[in-house]
């Protein structure tokens, strides 16, 4: 087997800031972040990237879907379906691996409005709040809900070691360091714990 130097790239993710020098018959470039199956891969390891690229793309989904979602002849079951099956499927991808700070949980929240908005023709300008248009969709359970409870059956199977025991330990943070300055950064055991 032989690594391809030109395909081949190196970050470094860590609280102080190092470059790496690795060669493979020319020197390997060091990138901030990358794209892996489809998920953004930061050096700061931040959500909000990730969701805001889930979010372009699930918007792009959406209008590609608009003319069957916006047909009078279908009926708004049906469309919800759609949007859970067709749409939502988009943005889930991945949501396991988040952490909800409240900027990002605000994101996603308006993120789904606008879908139901849309999915319900109803304009910015009849001031409708976002618990009328909940209502108005008959939403069973908001996105974020949904998000979290993925990310909790996600932690029951990291716990139960059912993944093996790196990613257990990774997970529950007891790595050996020294801790940072300052207050500690949202980490994604935090969701499971709330």
């Amino acid at each position: 087997m032989e690594i391809n130097a030109k395909k081949t790239m190196t970050m470094y993710i860590g609280r102080d800031t190092k470059t790496l020098t690795i060669t493979v018959g020319n020197a390997v470039s060091e990138v901030s972040k990358y794209s892996y199956l489809g998920y953004m891969i930061t050096e700061d390891v931040a959500t909000l990237k990730e969701v805001q690229i889930r979010i372009k793309k699930t918007r792009q989904k959406f209008l590609e879907n608009k003319e069957l979602l916006r047909r009078r002849n279908v009926g708004i079951n049906t469309k919800k379906r759609i949007l859970a099956c067709y749409i939502f499927s988009v943005f889930n991808y991945g949501c396991e691996a988040w952490i909800y700070s409240k900027t990002v949980q605000k994101k996603i929240q308006t993120f789904e409005m606008w879908c139901h908005r849309r999915l319900l023709k109803v304009p910015w300008t009849e001031k409708k709040t976002n618990k009328e248009i909940i209502q108005m969709a008959d939403v069973g359970e908001i996105l974020l809900e949904q998000l979290m409870k993925r990310k909790l059956r996600y932690a029951g199977h990291i716990m139960r070691g059912s993944s093996g025991p790196l990613l257990q330990l990774s997970q529950k943070g007891k790595i050996d360091g020294k801790r940072g300055q300052g207050r500690p950064r949202r980490n994604w055991m935090d969701d499971v714990k709330e």
